[in-house]
Protein backbone atom coordinates (compact mmCIF):
# COMPACT_ATOMS: atom_id res chain seq x y z
CA UNK A 1 0.00 0.00 0.00
CA UNK A 2 1.34 3.31 -0.89
CA UNK A 3 1.77 6.53 2.06
CA UNK A 4 -0.32 8.62 -0.03
CA UNK A 5 -2.96 5.91 -0.13
CA UNK A 6 -2.57 5.85 3.63
CA UNK A 7 -2.90 9.19 3.90
CA UNK A 8 -5.90 9.70 1.88
CA UNK A 9 -7.93 6.83 4.30
CA UNK A 10 -6.48 8.59 7.45
CA UNK A 11 -7.51 12.26 6.25
CA UNK A 12 -11.14 10.57 5.32
CA UNK A 13 -11.47 8.99 8.75
CA UNK A 14 -10.67 11.86 10.96
CA UNK A 15 -12.74 14.10 9.22
CA UNK A 16 -15.49 11.69 9.73
CA UNK A 17 -14.97 12.51 13.75
CA UNK A 18 -15.21 16.10 12.90
CA UNK A 19 -17.97 16.94 10.75
CA UNK A 20 -22.07 16.85 11.18
CA UNK A 21 -23.46 13.70 11.03
CA UNK A 22 -25.99 12.62 8.00
CA UNK A 23 -29.10 10.18 7.99
CA UNK A 24 -27.31 7.56 5.37
CA UNK A 25 -25.38 4.53 6.90
CA UNK A 26 -25.67 1.05 9.45
CA UNK A 27 -22.63 -0.78 11.21
CA UNK A 28 -24.56 -4.47 11.56
CA UNK A 29 -23.78 -8.05 11.76
CA UNK A 30 -24.80 -11.19 10.83
CA UNK A 31 -24.23 -14.59 11.38
CA UNK A 32 -24.87 -18.69 10.36
CA UNK A 33 -25.59 -19.37 13.74
CA UNK A 34 -26.50 -17.85 17.31
CA UNK A 35 -26.69 -21.06 19.60
CA UNK A 36 -24.20 -23.12 19.49
CA UNK A 37 -21.81 -25.42 21.76
CA UNK A 38 -18.33 -25.82 23.02
CA UNK A 39 -15.80 -26.22 20.30
CA UNK A 40 -18.47 -25.25 17.41
CA UNK A 41 -16.95 -22.28 15.00
CA UNK A 42 -19.40 -19.29 14.52
CA UNK A 43 -18.94 -16.59 11.55
CA UNK A 44 -19.84 -13.30 12.39
CA UNK A 45 -19.74 -10.73 9.20
CA UNK A 46 -19.49 -7.17 9.94
CA UNK A 47 -21.30 -5.43 6.82
CA UNK A 48 -22.63 -1.76 6.44
CA UNK A 49 -25.80 -0.33 5.16
CA UNK A 50 -25.38 2.48 3.15
CA UNK A 51 -27.98 4.50 0.97
CA UNK A 52 -25.11 7.47 0.69
CA UNK A 53 -21.85 6.59 -0.73
CA UNK A 54 -18.91 5.72 1.78
CA UNK A 55 -15.19 5.36 1.34
CA UNK A 56 -13.65 4.29 4.75
CA UNK A 57 -15.00 2.92 8.07
CA UNK A 58 -13.36 2.43 11.54
CA UNK A 59 -14.34 1.02 15.02
CA UNK A 60 -13.59 -1.23 17.91
CA UNK A 61 -15.72 -4.54 18.17
CA UNK A 62 -16.45 -6.10 21.55
CA UNK A 63 -17.10 -10.25 22.01
CA UNK A 64 -17.41 -11.80 24.89
CA UNK A 65 -13.74 -13.29 25.53
CA UNK A 66 -15.18 -15.87 28.25
CA UNK A 67 -17.17 -18.15 25.77
CA UNK A 68 -15.32 -16.85 22.80
CA UNK A 69 -11.59 -17.29 21.17
CA UNK A 70 -10.97 -15.59 17.55
CA UNK A 71 -9.81 -18.36 15.11
CA UNK A 72 -9.67 -16.25 12.42
CA UNK A 73 -10.43 -12.65 11.36
CA UNK A 74 -10.28 -12.25 7.47
CA UNK A 75 -11.24 -9.37 5.22
CA UNK A 76 -10.36 -10.99 1.55
CA UNK A 77 -14.26 -10.12 0.58
CA UNK A 78 -14.22 -6.39 1.84
CA UNK A 79 -15.23 -3.42 -0.07
CA UNK A 80 -12.29 -1.86 1.36
CA UNK A 81 -8.88 -2.75 -0.08
CA UNK A 82 -6.65 -0.25 1.80
CA UNK A 83 -6.42 -1.32 5.57
CA UNK A 84 -4.27 1.47 8.11
CA UNK A 85 -5.18 -1.03 10.79
CA UNK A 86 -6.53 -4.60 9.89
CA UNK A 87 -8.55 -6.69 11.80
CA UNK A 88 -7.05 -6.49 15.12
CA UNK A 89 -7.57 -9.24 18.29
CA UNK A 90 -6.89 -7.73 21.29
CA UNK A 91 -7.40 -11.48 23.48
CA UNK A 92 -7.18 -9.35 26.79
CA UNK A 93 -10.18 -7.25 26.40
CA UNK A 94 -11.85 -8.91 23.71
CA UNK A 95 -11.99 -6.21 21.56
CA UNK A 96 -11.36 -5.92 17.39
CA UNK A 97 -9.97 -2.97 16.19
CA UNK A 98 -9.99 -2.10 12.63
CA UNK A 99 -9.53 1.13 10.23
CA UNK A 100 -10.09 0.62 6.19
CA UNK A 101 -11.06 2.41 3.28
CA UNK A 102 -10.83 2.84 -0.64
CA UNK A 103 -9.93 5.17 -3.29
CA UNK A 104 -13.17 4.13 -4.28
CA UNK A 105 -16.98 4.91 -2.89
CA UNK A 106 -19.24 1.94 -2.21
CA UNK A 107 -23.36 1.63 -1.39
CA UNK A 108 -25.49 -0.89 -0.67
CA UNK A 109 -28.00 -2.68 1.81
CA UNK A 110 -24.96 -5.32 3.18
CA UNK A 111 -21.88 -4.30 2.36
CA UNK A 112 -19.34 -6.59 3.58
CA UNK A 113 -16.14 -5.35 5.40
CA UNK A 114 -14.67 -8.17 7.15
CA UNK A 115 -15.69 -11.70 9.14
CA UNK A 116 -14.29 -13.07 12.20
CA UNK A 117 -14.57 -16.53 12.80
CA UNK A 118 -15.13 -18.07 16.27
CA UNK A 119 -14.56 -20.83 18.48
CA UNK A 120 -16.94 -21.43 21.28
CA UNK A 121 -14.68 -22.14 24.63
CA UNK A 122 -16.89 -22.02 27.30
CA UNK A 123 -20.67 -21.83 27.84
CA UNK A 124 -23.25 -18.62 28.79
CA UNK A 125 -24.85 -15.74 26.57
CA UNK A 126 -22.85 -12.73 25.52
CA UNK A 127 -23.02 -9.91 23.32
CA UNK A 128 -21.11 -9.43 20.20
CA UNK A 129 -21.25 -5.48 19.34
CA UNK A 130 -19.62 -1.99 18.96
CA UNK A 131 -17.61 -0.38 21.57
CA UNK A 132 -17.43 2.64 18.52
CA UNK A 133 -17.75 3.14 15.23
CA UNK A 134 -17.18 5.91 12.02
CA UNK A 135 -17.87 5.10 8.43
CA UNK A 136 -16.84 8.04 5.98
CA UNK A 137 -18.87 9.46 3.18
CA UNK A 138 -17.32 9.28 -0.06
CA UNK A 139 -18.25 12.52 -1.36
CA UNK A 140 -15.17 13.95 -0.38
CA UNK A 141 -16.62 16.09 2.93
CA UNK A 142 -15.32 13.30 5.12
CA UNK A 143 -18.30 13.80 7.03
CA UNK A 144 -19.24 10.68 9.44
CA UNK A 145 -22.08 9.19 7.84
CA UNK A 146 -23.01 5.96 10.42
CA UNK A 147 -26.20 6.66 12.13
CA UNK A 148 -26.35 3.33 14.18
CA UNK A 149 -25.21 0.00 14.85
CA UNK A 150 -26.65 -2.88 17.03
CA UNK A 151 -25.87 -6.00 19.43
CA UNK A 152 -25.87 -9.94 18.21
CA UNK A 153 -26.30 -12.11 21.26
CA UNK A 154 -25.08 -15.62 21.19
CA UNK A 155 -25.85 -18.40 23.81
CA UNK A 156 -23.27 -21.18 24.13
CA UNK A 157 -24.37 -24.75 25.34
CA UNK A 158 -21.93 -28.04 26.94
CA UNK A 159 -23.15 -30.29 24.04
CA UNK A 160 -23.55 -30.27 20.15
CA UNK A 161 -26.45 -29.56 18.13
CA UNK A 162 -27.66 -26.86 20.07
CA UNK A 163 -27.32 -24.24 17.04
CA UNK A 164 -29.87 -23.40 14.88
CA UNK A 165 -28.91 -22.19 11.52
CA UNK A 166 -29.39 -19.20 9.02
CA UNK A 167 -29.76 -17.27 12.12
CA UNK A 168 -28.76 -13.96 11.63
CA UNK A 169 -28.18 -10.46 14.14
CA UNK A 170 -29.19 -7.18 13.27
CA UNK A 171 -30.18 -6.18 9.54
CA UNK A 172 -30.38 -3.06 7.65
CA UNK A 173 -32.85 -0.15 8.90
CA UNK A 174 -35.92 -1.89 7.38
CA UNK A 175 -35.41 -4.70 8.87
CA UNK A 176 -36.27 -6.22 12.47
CA UNK A 177 -33.38 -7.79 14.41
CA UNK A 178 -33.66 -10.99 15.95
CA UNK A 179 -32.39 -11.95 19.25
CA UNK A 180 -33.58 -15.82 19.06
CA UNK A 181 -33.31 -18.06 16.25
CA UNK A 182 -36.38 -18.72 14.10
CA UNK A 183 -39.33 -20.16 15.46
CA UNK A 184 -41.21 -22.65 14.15
CA UNK A 185 -44.16 -22.04 12.03
CA UNK A 186 -47.85 -21.26 14.01
CA UNK A 187 -49.88 -24.79 13.41
CA UNK A 188 -53.27 -24.34 12.19
CA UNK A 189 -55.79 -27.08 13.51
CA UNK A 190 -58.68 -27.54 11.67
CA UNK A 191 -61.49 -28.35 14.11
CA UNK A 192 -64.64 -27.43 13.11
CA UNK A 193 -63.69 -27.58 9.73
CA UNK A 194 -61.75 -30.99 8.30
CA UNK A 195 -59.88 -30.49 5.29
CA UNK A 196 -62.13 -31.06 2.04
CA UNK A 197 -61.67 -34.60 0.41
CA UNK A 198 -60.66 -34.25 -3.03
CA UNK A 199 -59.54 -36.50 -5.89
CA UNK A 200 -56.91 -34.44 -7.52
CA UNK A 201 -53.58 -33.78 -5.58
CA UNK A 202 -52.72 -30.29 -4.82
CA UNK A 203 -51.31 -27.39 -7.34
CA UNK A 204 -47.94 -25.66 -6.61
CA UNK A 205 -48.51 -23.05 -3.85
CA UNK A 206 -48.85 -19.75 -4.53
CA UNK A 207 -46.03 -17.76 -2.92
CA UNK A 208 -45.36 -14.00 -1.54
CA UNK A 209 -41.96 -13.26 -0.17
CA UNK A 210 -42.12 -10.12 1.93
CA UNK A 211 -38.41 -9.85 1.70
CA UNK A 212 -37.50 -10.89 -2.19
CA UNK A 213 -40.92 -9.99 -4.06
CA UNK A 214 -39.53 -10.35 -7.23
CA UNK A 215 -38.22 -14.32 -8.06
CA UNK A 216 -36.35 -12.95 -11.27
CA UNK A 217 -35.12 -10.01 -9.05
CA UNK A 218 -31.19 -9.74 -7.10
CA UNK A 219 -31.49 -8.05 -4.07
CA UNK A 220 -29.11 -6.62 -1.16
CA UNK A 221 -30.98 -7.06 1.71
CA UNK A 222 -29.64 -9.82 3.83
CA UNK A 223 -32.44 -11.07 7.09
CA UNK A 224 -35.14 -13.04 8.33
CA UNK A 225 -38.02 -13.68 5.34
CA UNK A 226 -41.68 -14.15 6.12
CA UNK A 227 -43.53 -16.57 3.43
CA UNK A 228 -46.97 -16.78 3.56
CA UNK A 229 -49.07 -18.45 0.75
CA UNK A 230 -53.60 -19.19 0.51
CA UNK A 231 -54.17 -22.67 1.96
CA UNK A 232 -56.95 -24.27 0.28
CA UNK A 233 -59.46 -26.17 2.02
CA UNK A 234 -58.02 -29.47 0.79
CA UNK A 235 -54.38 -29.14 1.98
CA UNK A 236 -53.48 -31.26 5.20
CA UNK A 237 -49.70 -31.07 5.16
CA UNK A 238 -47.02 -28.60 4.29
CA UNK A 239 -43.42 -29.00 3.35
CA UNK A 240 -40.65 -26.48 2.53
CA UNK A 241 -37.03 -26.43 2.28
CA UNK A 242 -34.85 -24.01 1.44
CA UNK A 243 -31.79 -24.53 -0.67
CA UNK A 244 -29.69 -24.00 -3.81
CA UNK A 245 -31.67 -26.91 -5.85
CA UNK A 246 -33.73 -25.05 -8.20
CA UNK A 247 -36.07 -28.03 -8.74
CA UNK A 248 -36.16 -30.39 -5.04
CA UNK A 249 -39.39 -31.74 -3.93
CA UNK A 250 -39.65 -31.72 -0.03
CA UNK A 251 -41.07 -34.78 1.51
CA UNK A 252 -40.97 -34.33 5.24
CA UNK A 253 -44.45 -32.54 6.59
CA UNK A 254 -44.16 -29.74 9.12
CA UNK A 255 -48.04 -29.52 9.54
CA UNK A 256 -50.20 -27.33 8.59
CA UNK A 257 -49.54 -23.65 8.04
CA UNK A 258 -50.21 -20.56 5.68
CA UNK A 259 -46.48 -18.98 6.79
CA UNK A 260 -43.03 -19.54 7.64
CA UNK A 261 -40.53 -17.34 8.90
CA UNK A 262 -36.69 -18.53 6.95
CA UNK A 263 -33.53 -17.34 8.09
CA UNK A 264 -31.16 -15.08 6.19
CA UNK A 265 -29.19 -16.65 3.79
CA UNK A 266 -25.65 -16.20 2.37
CA UNK A 267 -24.98 -14.23 -1.13
CA UNK A 268 -25.89 -16.32 -4.19
CA UNK A 269 -29.02 -17.81 -5.76
CA UNK A 270 -31.16 -19.90 -3.30
CA UNK A 271 -34.66 -21.59 -3.64
CA UNK A 272 -37.53 -21.45 -1.52
CA UNK A 273 -39.41 -25.12 -2.14
CA UNK A 274 -43.10 -25.33 -0.83
CA UNK A 275 -45.56 -28.42 -1.33
CA UNK A 276 -48.65 -29.42 0.06
CA UNK A 277 -50.00 -32.28 0.39
CA UNK A 278 -53.71 -33.49 0.57
CA UNK A 279 -55.98 -37.20 0.71
CA UNK A 280 -54.76 -37.91 -2.63
CA UNK A 281 -51.03 -37.35 -1.86
CA UNK A 282 -48.24 -34.40 -2.41
CA UNK A 283 -49.10 -32.15 -5.27
CA UNK A 284 -46.01 -30.44 -7.18
CA UNK A 285 -43.83 -27.80 -5.55
CA UNK A 286 -43.39 -24.36 -5.81
CA UNK A 287 -39.88 -22.99 -6.73
CA UNK A 288 -39.10 -19.69 -5.77
CA UNK A 289 -35.79 -18.22 -6.52
CA UNK A 290 -33.85 -15.96 -4.17
CA UNK A 291 -31.00 -14.21 -5.41
CA UNK A 292 -28.67 -11.97 -3.19
CA UNK A 293 -25.89 -10.02 -4.04
CA UNK A 294 -24.11 -8.29 -1.17
CA UNK A 295 -20.91 -7.23 -2.99
CA UNK A 296 -20.56 -4.21 -4.91
CA UNK A 297 -18.89 -3.96 -8.84
CA UNK A 298 -14.93 -4.13 -8.74
CA UNK A 299 -13.36 -0.87 -8.03
CA UNK A 300 -12.58 1.36 -11.39
CA UNK A 301 -11.48 3.92 -12.59
CA UNK A 302 -12.48 6.44 -14.98
CA UNK A 303 -11.39 8.19 -17.40
CA UNK A 304 -11.67 11.55 -19.21
CA UNK A 305 -10.89 10.51 -23.55
CA UNK A 306 -9.24 14.13 -24.11
CA UNK A 307 -7.43 14.00 -20.49
CA UNK A 308 -8.18 16.11 -17.04
CA UNK A 309 -7.94 19.40 -19.78
CA UNK A 310 -9.52 19.78 -22.74
CA UNK A 311 -11.20 22.56 -25.22
CA UNK A 312 -14.04 20.76 -26.06
CA UNK A 313 -17.26 21.49 -23.78
CA UNK A 314 -19.01 17.62 -24.42
CA UNK A 315 -15.58 15.54 -23.49
CA UNK A 316 -15.66 12.02 -23.70
CA UNK A 317 -15.30 9.06 -20.60
CA UNK A 318 -14.07 6.17 -20.67
CA UNK A 319 -14.65 3.39 -17.61
CA UNK A 320 -15.50 -0.36 -17.20
CA UNK A 321 -15.68 -3.02 -14.19
CA UNK A 322 -17.15 -6.61 -13.51
CA UNK A 323 -19.51 -7.24 -10.69
CA UNK A 324 -19.82 -11.01 -9.04
CA UNK A 325 -22.62 -12.12 -9.10
CA UNK A 326 -25.23 -10.34 -10.46
CA UNK A 327 -23.14 -8.08 -13.09
CA UNK A 328 -22.89 -4.74 -13.85
CA UNK A 329 -26.61 -3.60 -14.68
CA UNK A 330 -25.44 -0.09 -15.65
CA UNK A 331 -23.38 3.08 -15.16
CA UNK A 332 -24.70 6.45 -13.59
CA UNK A 333 -23.19 9.60 -14.53
CA UNK A 334 -22.93 12.79 -12.60
CA UNK A 335 -21.61 16.08 -13.35
CA UNK A 336 -20.82 18.21 -10.47
CA UNK A 337 -23.49 16.23 -8.25
CA UNK A 338 -26.24 16.37 -11.02
CA UNK A 339 -27.33 13.32 -12.54
CA UNK A 340 -26.39 13.76 -16.52
CA UNK A 341 -27.60 9.95 -17.80
CA UNK A 342 -27.04 6.39 -18.01
CA UNK A 343 -25.61 3.87 -19.81
CA UNK A 344 -25.03 0.21 -20.56
CA UNK A 345 -22.02 1.15 -22.81
CA UNK A 346 -18.49 1.56 -21.08
CA UNK A 347 -18.22 5.03 -23.16
CA UNK A 348 -19.75 7.99 -22.66
CA UNK A 349 -19.94 11.98 -23.83
CA UNK A 350 -20.82 14.31 -21.15
CA UNK A 351 -23.08 17.07 -21.85
CA UNK A 352 -21.78 21.19 -22.90
CA UNK A 353 -20.08 21.72 -19.83
CA UNK A 354 -19.15 25.89 -18.92
CA UNK A 355 -15.92 26.90 -19.53
CA UNK A 356 -14.19 25.56 -15.61
CA UNK A 357 -13.66 22.49 -13.88
CA UNK A 358 -16.07 20.08 -13.10
CA UNK A 359 -16.27 17.30 -10.53
CA UNK A 360 -17.70 14.08 -12.56
CA UNK A 361 -18.87 10.34 -10.68
CA UNK A 362 -19.30 7.53 -12.62
CA UNK A 363 -21.16 4.98 -10.73
CA UNK A 364 -21.33 1.16 -11.69
CA UNK A 365 -24.48 0.15 -10.48
CA UNK A 366 -25.15 -3.59 -10.48
CA UNK A 367 -28.32 -6.21 -10.48
CA UNK A 368 -28.83 -5.84 -7.12
CA UNK A 369 -28.34 -1.79 -6.79
CA UNK A 370 -24.65 -2.43 -4.94
CA UNK A 371 -22.78 0.93 -6.10
CA UNK A 372 -19.01 1.32 -6.58
CA UNK A 373 -18.12 4.65 -7.87
CA UNK A 374 -14.99 6.60 -9.69
CA UNK A 375 -14.40 10.49 -9.16
CA UNK A 376 -12.04 12.22 -11.38
CA UNK A 377 -11.81 16.32 -12.03
CA UNK A 378 -12.26 17.75 -16.25
CA UNK A 379 -11.06 21.44 -16.68
CA UNK A 380 -12.97 22.80 -19.79
CA UNK A 381 -10.53 25.21 -21.51
CA UNK A 382 -11.41 28.33 -23.93
CA UNK A 383 -10.84 27.01 -27.34
CA UNK A 384 -7.78 28.74 -29.48
CA UNK A 385 -8.50 31.83 -31.05
CA UNK A 386 -5.58 31.41 -33.43
CA UNK A 387 -3.17 29.15 -34.20
CA UNK A 388 0.38 30.87 -34.86
CA UNK A 389 3.30 28.60 -36.06
CA UNK A 390 1.17 25.29 -34.30
CA UNK A 391 1.21 27.46 -31.37
CA UNK A 392 -2.30 28.06 -30.25
CA UNK A 393 -3.46 30.97 -28.63
CA UNK A 394 -7.19 31.59 -27.47
CA UNK A 395 -8.90 35.10 -27.85
CA UNK A 396 -8.02 36.46 -24.58
CA UNK A 397 -4.01 35.41 -24.72
CA UNK A 398 -4.06 37.48 -28.46
CA UNK A 399 -5.94 40.18 -27.42
CA UNK A 400 -3.89 40.13 -24.41
CA UNK A 401 -0.82 40.06 -26.06
CA UNK A 402 -1.88 43.04 -28.50
CA UNK A 403 -2.57 45.19 -26.02
CA UNK A 404 0.85 43.90 -24.70
CA UNK A 405 2.62 44.83 -27.49
CA UNK A 406 0.67 47.98 -27.95
CA UNK A 407 2.02 49.32 -24.53
CA UNK A 408 5.46 47.85 -24.76
CA UNK A 409 5.31 49.98 -28.11
CA UNK A 410 4.07 53.32 -26.21
CA UNK A 411 6.75 52.54 -23.49
CA UNK A 412 10.25 52.00 -26.11
CA UNK A 413 8.52 55.16 -28.03
CA UNK A 414 8.38 57.43 -25.12
CA UNK A 415 11.98 56.02 -23.99
CA UNK A 416 13.30 56.50 -27.83
CA UNK A 417 11.97 59.90 -27.58
CA UNK A 418 13.59 60.81 -24.56
CA UNK A 419 16.91 59.49 -25.59
CA UNK A 420 16.72 61.33 -29.01
CA UNK A 421 15.66 64.71 -27.31
CA UNK A 422 18.60 64.14 -25.12
CA UNK A 423 20.76 63.46 -27.93
CA UNK A 424 19.79 66.15 -29.82
CA UNK A 425 20.38 68.21 -26.57
CA UNK A 426 23.79 66.93 -26.41
CA UNK A 427 24.47 68.00 -30.30
CA UNK A 428 22.67 71.35 -29.92
CA UNK A 429 24.84 71.93 -27.03
CA UNK A 430 27.97 71.00 -29.25
CA UNK A 431 27.03 73.19 -32.13
CA UNK A 432 25.96 76.20 -30.41
CA UNK A 433 29.44 76.43 -28.91
CA UNK A 434 31.03 75.81 -32.22
CA UNK A 435 29.40 78.29 -33.78
CA UNK A 436 29.61 80.61 -30.88
CA UNK A 437 33.20 79.73 -31.24
CA UNK A 438 33.71 80.58 -35.45
CA UNK A 439 31.69 83.88 -35.22
CA UNK A 440 34.26 84.45 -32.42
CA UNK A 441 36.84 84.21 -34.71
CA UNK A 442 35.37 86.26 -37.26
CA UNK A 443 34.44 89.04 -35.26
CA UNK A 444 38.14 89.53 -34.16
CA UNK A 445 39.29 89.02 -37.29
CA UNK A 446 36.98 91.99 -38.40
CA UNK A 447 37.91 93.97 -35.31
CA UNK A 448 41.20 93.66 -35.77
CA UNK A 449 40.54 94.65 -39.89
CA UNK A 450 38.83 97.16 -38.97
CA UNK A 451 41.81 98.35 -36.24
CA UNK A 452 44.07 98.63 -39.38
CA UNK A 453 41.31 100.88 -40.79
CA UNK A 454 41.35 102.85 -38.36
CA UNK A 455 45.30 103.51 -37.96
CA UNK A 456 44.83 104.88 -41.42
CA UNK A 457 47.73 102.11 -43.07
CA UNK A 458 45.22 102.14 -46.56
CA UNK A 459 44.53 104.07 -49.17
CA UNK A 460 41.69 106.50 -48.63
CA UNK A 461 39.58 104.84 -51.49
CA UNK A 462 40.46 101.84 -50.50
CA UNK A 463 39.65 102.45 -47.17
CA UNK A 464 36.02 103.40 -47.68
CA UNK A 465 35.59 100.32 -49.68
CA UNK A 466 37.13 97.58 -46.85
CA UNK A 467 35.16 99.81 -44.46
CA UNK A 468 31.95 99.93 -45.70
CA UNK A 469 32.78 95.75 -46.49
CA UNK A 470 33.46 94.86 -43.20
CA UNK A 471 31.09 96.57 -41.93
CA UNK A 472 28.62 95.14 -43.72
CA UNK A 473 30.11 91.93 -43.14
CA UNK A 474 30.28 92.79 -39.24
CA UNK A 475 26.03 93.47 -39.17
CA UNK A 476 25.47 90.13 -41.25
CA UNK A 477 27.92 88.27 -38.71
CA UNK A 478 25.93 89.69 -35.70
CA UNK A 479 22.27 88.59 -37.67
CA UNK A 480 23.78 84.88 -38.14
CA UNK A 481 24.95 85.03 -34.74
CA UNK A 482 21.73 85.88 -33.66
CA UNK A 483 19.78 83.65 -36.13
CA UNK A 484 21.92 80.26 -35.15
CA UNK A 485 21.81 81.24 -31.65
CA UNK A 486 17.79 81.23 -31.99
CA UNK A 487 17.65 78.51 -33.37
CA UNK A 488 19.74 76.35 -31.40
CA UNK A 489 17.70 77.40 -28.32
CA UNK A 490 14.57 75.87 -30.72
CA UNK A 491 16.35 73.26 -30.70
CA UNK A 492 17.09 72.40 -27.44
CA UNK A 493 13.57 72.89 -26.41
Amino acid sequence: MSVHKKIAVAVAVFSALSFGVANAATLFLTSDVQQAAVGDTVNVNVRIASDQSVNAAQGTLYYPKDIFDVAAVSHTSSIFDIWLAPPTVNTTTGEIAFLGGSTNSFSGASLPVFTITFRARGTGKGDVGFKSAAVTAGDGTGANVLTSSAILSFAIGGSSGVGSSNATATQPVTVAVPKTPVPPPKQIVRIAAPATPTTTAPAAPILSVGLYPDPSGWYNAIGNFLVQWPLPADVTNVATALNQDPQFQPTVSEGLFDNKTFGAVTEGVWYLHVRFKNSVGWGSAAHYRIAIDTTPPFSFTAKSVEGPMTEISAPDLAFSTKDQPSGVAFYRILADGNAVGTTTDTSFTLPSLSFAAHNIVVQAVDYANNTTESRLSITVALPPFITIFGIKVTAGGFFGTIIAVIILGILIGWWLGRKAKSQRKNRAVIAGRDVMTAFGVIQKNIEKMLGYYNKGTLGESQSEDVKFLLQETKEQTDKMKRYVSENVEEIEQ
